[in-house]
């Protein structure tokens, strides 16, 4: 298999992968419950937390090192954004590590060694919790630098380049702001759109990568025929 079709196949399987993932999931409670009360959900149902959370984090190392893979085959010398495409592939690669380690902190809770050598189970959760938007963050402007790089380069489809800087731009401007539910009363105007962002910027994210993934595929087979 050549680079651009591994490329393209990390990028589409790994969102897939995720969603599948996401049907797989045991309920852990809301997200306004406490962390202990999260934590024990997850313990109830060890096994399967254990093999969705190796799902998703195979899914998520899919799409961030596809992304840094075909951020760094834009580069070169001669090559117009080769250095924003550089630093793109660092940031994936950023993200993709913090992500490893959010996710390593939460699969190590469902041992019964971490309680049992007098670990805080839900400090720990939390501290995971807290990791991992940071991967968000760089996830984001990956997305934003990549995107720009594809329209200055003009190497893939110059629609979903823009696009794809539009969406890293909107996810990152929704990681920045403060967030909250618009429906809610209490919810400021700032966070209401903070919100709104977000997740226009998250699910904007998921399909980008997939047609990132669908249009590499299709450049692979015509640079093969």
């Amino acid at each position: 298999m050549g680079s651009k079709m591994l490329t393209g196949s990390m990028l589409l399987g790994g969102v897939l992968l995720a969603i599948v993932m996401v049907f797989l999931e045991p309920s852990t409670g809301s997200d306004q419950d406490k962390f202990a009360v999260q934590v024990q959900a997850m313990l109830d149902n060890a096994t399967q937390t254990f093999l969705v959370g190796v799902g998703f984090t195979l899914a998520i190392l899919g799409i961030l090192i596809g992304t840094s893979y075909l951020a760094r085959s834009m580069q070169g010398e001669q090559k117009s954004g080769s250095d924003l495409a550089g630093l793109a592939s660092v940031l994936a690669l950023l993200a993709a590590a913090v992500m490893v380690v959010s996710s390593g902190l939460q699969m190590g809770l469902l041992h019964d060694s971490y309680a049992d050598k007098g670990g805080d189970v839900a400090t720990a959760y939390a501290i995971s919790e807290g990791i991992f938007p940071i991967a968000f963050m760089l996830m984001a402007g990956s997305l934003l630098l990549l995107g720009i790089a594809i329209v200055r380069q003009k190497n893939l489809n110059q629609i979903v380049g823009g696009l794809t800087a539009l969406v890293g731009a909107i996810f990152l401007l929704g990681m920045v702001m403060p967030s909250g539910d618009p429906d809610l009363d209490s919810t400021s105007t700032m966070e209401a759109i903070g919100g709104i962002l977000w997740v226009s910027g998250f699910f904007g994210w998921l399909i980008m990568t997939m047609v990132l993934g669908v249009v590499t595929i299709r450049s692979a087979r015509q640079n093969a025929s």
